[in-house]
């Protein structure tokens, strides 16, 4: 076994030098590219198209939302085999009907498979989506609307199990 040794022979010189230090950060730099080539190809970090005019709206997302804990109404958000059922309750249980309710979903991690779901009402009071969402960690805003006001506003994470894998 030859061990490497810097001798006469074969000495360290500048551009061996210059070699390794740009085969260094050469590497560096080229992973540091593709890491950012693909984080932003599958988010683009965009949530909103301005923020500041989104920011401007800030204060009156607030007073809304201190409106609806006065109201004291309870959503539940549920999945079962990928579809989406959510219920609503005034303070006292009884369910609130005759509403339209709206889910926005989507992937924590990407934008390709956001879409909107309206969710119909059921026989049981609730609100069921038609179209089931696939498989993973899913995020939800479901926006609830009697006429033209937003009167309630929810966001949550559900994960829909996929199919069992049989061994």
């Amino acid at each position: 076994m030859r061990l490497l040794r810097l001798d006469d022979q074969n000495p360290l010189t500048g551009w061996h030098m210059l070699a390794i230090v740009s085969a260094f950060f050469g590497t560096t730099i080229a992973v540091n590219v593709v890491l950012a080539v693909v984080a932003t190809g599958t988010f683009p970090g965009l949530v909103v198209e301005n923020s500041y005019i989104a920011s401007q709206h800030y204060d009156d997302l607030l007073a809304a939302a201190r409106e609806q804990e006065k109201r004291g109404w309870r959503g539940e958000l549920t999945s079962t085999a990928g579809v989406l059922r959510f219920s609503l309750t005034a303070r006292e249980g009884t369910p609130l009907r005759d509403l339209k309710v709206v889910a926005h979903v989507g992937r924590p991690s990407t934008t390709r498979e956001d879409r909107l779901l309206d969710l119909v009402p059921a026989r049981d009071a609730s609100y069921v989506a038609a179209d089931p969402l696939d498989a993973g960690l899913w995020e939800v805003d479901i926006q609830v609307e009697r006429g033209s006001e937003i009167v309630f506003r929810k966001t949550q994470e559900i994960f829909v199990k996929g199919p069992r894998v049989q061994s």
